[in-house]
């Protein structure tokens, strides 16, 4: 059984905030490319930037960053401050796979990779103006380069909503997004098109730090899914495996009982006193992203 991010909040206190949306099943937009033929861009929510770009905002920061992808990751910074961002100190490229889109660049997978990735920092709860307000800009910035597909990675918890919420809103705008979840559950709630579950450990979407085999098999595999048919929607579970066995579940619950209890509940309780619930508002929030 995948792990269970809800049921852990749960645990903590916080049902309320752990409470998933159900929505329907964005319609996809046409992919007609071959993949070795496609401009793919990608999406972030780790909060990496240049060291000369602003720095994000721990909460709510509705803003993002246009990150040049002919940088490096080792020459990035990022800002998530969540419990989980060891593996991403360990290789940035789990979160923001710059540097392997790049070699799979250079094998012929994909065609082209877009000059500059959205990145954001992922712990949103402000849905309404993230979806009428960032979204068509995040949009936009696509539709200017060209891109035939875009690859949405999210890192924490909250990141996966506000992820799934962005894909669906820039799906509905005509620009097809694969969109991967270490979170299961997550892409059952928000049903963005071609969800790709990846059963690694929160923080680490794309595979092992300093795996660079791993990630490129993960990440072949998760653009694959752009060339099948997304109708009738599904989940596609990829076949890769972090461990022999499930210790690292324990592992990330000691990381927010322990290390990040109260970094992770301070910022639990500002999103409840400042952000907006989603179970219920499903059919208002795709009347403003116009899913």
């Amino acid at each position: 059984m995948a792990f269970s991010y809800v049921n852990m909040m749960r645990g903590f206190g916080f049902a309320e905030f752990a409470e998933l949306p159900d929505f329907k099943p964005v319609s996809p937009a046409p992919f007609t490319k071959p993949l070795s033929a496609a401009k793919v861009g990608l999406f972030s929510t780790v909060g990496a930037h240049l060291p000369t770009q602003r720095p994000f905002v721990p909460i709510n920061d509705l803003t993002f960053r246009m990150v040049p992808l002919d940088v490096p990751v080792a020459d990035l910074e990022f800002d998530h401050p969540s419990p989980i961002r060891q593996f991403a100190l360990e290789d940035l490229n789990v979160v923001f796979p710059r540097d392997r889109l790049v070699e799979l660049q250079q094998e012929g997978v994909l065609g082209e990779l877009a000059s500059a990735a959205v990145s954001m920092l992922g712990s949103i709860t402000k849905y309404t103006q993230l979806v009428e307000k960032t979204a068509p800009l995040i949009a936009e910035t696509y539709l200017e380069q060209g891109v035939d597909l875009v690859l949405m990675v999210p890192f924490c918890p909250a990141c996966h909503r506000a992820t799934h919420m962005i894909s669906r809103a820039v799906e509905a705008r005509g620009i097809p997004c694969v969109t991967m979840t270490a979170l299961r559950e997550m892409a059952e709630a928000f049903r963005p098109a071609r969800p790709v579950f990846a059963d690694f450990p929160l923080g680490a979407t794309v595979g092992r730090p300093n795996d660079a085999e791993m990630q490129r098999s993960v990440l072949r595999a998760t653009l694959d899914v752009a060339a099948t048919d997304p109708r009738p929607w599904h989940i596609t579970d990829l076949p890769q495996v972090w461990a022999p066995d499930r210790s690292w579940e324990d592992d990330v619950r000691k990381l927010y009982e322990s290390e990040g209890k109260d970094v992770h509940r301070a910022r639990v309780t500002s999103h409840i006193r400042d952000g907006e619930g989603l179970a219920g508002r499903e059919d208002q929030l795709d009347l403003s992203c116009g899913c």
